[in-house]
Order: structure tokens, then sequence, then C-alpha cells
């Protein structure tokens, strides 16, 4: 299953906050599992992350440790929208 996230920036400064992000990605990923791609800058948000994960409730796992880790490091990403890929064999089952 592949989860297409991306989000807006409100902050001041995109180079560092973008630093902080992936950081903040990376721990999510130690922490659920999975991998990602990105970031990417996409044409209808700042920012573009590409996560390969096994099942949909990663995303709700990753949710909740995002906003705790933005929250603490003060980011100015926000969350802007998520579209869930998946293949025949996951949509159809095994």
């Amino acid at each position: 299953m592949i989860i297409l996230w991306k989000a807006d920036y409100e902050g001041t400064n995109l180079q560092d906050d973008l630093k902080k992000l992936h950081a903040v990605q990376m721990q999510i990923q130690q922490k659920v599992g999975g991998s990602m791609e990105g970031p990417f800058f996409p044409q209808d948000a700042s920012v573009l992350y590409i996560f390969h994960v096994q099942e949909y409730e990663w995303l709700n796992k990753a949710g909740r440790l995002y906003f705790s880790e933005a929250g603490n490091q003060n980011l100015g990403f926000i969350p802007k929208s998520y579209e869930v890929a998946v293949t025949p064999e996951e949509f159809f089952g095994k």
C-alpha cells in the first residue's frame, strides 16, 4: 500500500524546517514501520512524501506521532491531504 501525504507550509524558514520535518518522518518510520520517499515539491502543496506501508492502520498511528512531534518542534507544516493507493492483490485479496 502506498500513501501520498501532502502538507502546506506556513513557516518562515523552509530549508531548516524541512530538515526537521524529515527527521520527524524518519522517527515515525522507525516506530511504526514502512519506508518512505521524499521530500518532494508537488504542484499543489508545499511538500509531498510517499510512504510504503503494510496496513491502513499505519496512517492513524503515524498521524498521532506526527501531530505530537510537529507540535513539540513548532513546525509550520500543516497536513493538507493524503491518498491511498493499493495493488490489485491488496484490493481484491490474495
